[in-house]
């Protein structure tokens, strides 16, 4: 196990919030890296949110979510689905150990690899996501999940067109596996790299407020 609930950052009132959210951080980052932005983002949704924010485990001296894709011998894309699966498992666990009301809307948010999980976490059974917010991420081990059905009904996805990290190329491949899911998917993208924007983060507080805060 990844022991998350050890080395968690939490911003918020857990119990005056109307919407909790879980927050993963990038690969080789860590927690404290969103911590600026999302005090930023609940202040401007009047402190209606209790956030989240576990760290990744090391791996070769990076933190990391789940293990990295491969590149094969023929130059084909590995990933290994049943590494992103256990992480999942651990944390849908959390997720349930958080004590979130029955009343409250639970998101699921990150950047990057973090991202990137948190759209895998939409289809899980066992826990009742209401929103996903993936920035700069792509659709992980997406032939894994093409006959699954997607529990998550709203989406917001950004992605610059200058990211060198992950590609203009794979968000719209991933926007496009989604697309076809029947969801909600608000979309923000520009000129820039593989970072959050200013405009990205207010047009993620308006996107916020207007379909989870009443």
């Amino acid at each position: 196990m990844m022991s998350f609930n050890k080395d968690l950052i939490t911003i918020g009132d857990k119990n005056k919030a109307k919407l909790f959210m879980i927050w993963f951080h990038g690969y080789g980052s860590n927690n404290w890296s969103f911590e600026p932005m999302l005090k930023l983002v609940n202040m401007n949704v009047n402190d209606d949110m209790y956030i989240v924010m576990p760290n990744a485990k090391i791996v070769d001296n990076k933190r990391s979510w789940y293990p990295l894709p491969t590149a094969t011998n023929n130059n084909e894309l590995h990933e290994d689905f049943t590494g992103f699966k256990a992480t999942m498992l651990e944390i849908v666990e959390l997720m349930k150990q958080m004590g979130i009301k029955s009343e409250s809307k639970l998101l699921v948010g990150g950047f990057s690899q973090g991202a990137a999980l948190s759209l895998g976490l939409c289809f899980q059974k066992d826990i009742d996501i209401s929103g996903c917010i993936a920035l700069s991420g792509y659709m992980p081990c997406a032939k894994e999940f093409m006959s699954n059905d997607i529990r998550c009904k709203k989406i917001f996805m950004s992605h610059g067109t200058e990211d060198n990290a992950i590609s203009f190329e794979s968000y719209e491949r991933s926007y496009e596996f989604l697309n076809d899911k029947q969801t909600t998917i608000h979309t923000c993208t520009g000129d820039f790299g593989h970072t959050v924007t200013k405009d990205v983060t207010n047009e993620l507080t308006d996107w916020i407020l207007n379909n989870f805060i009443e």
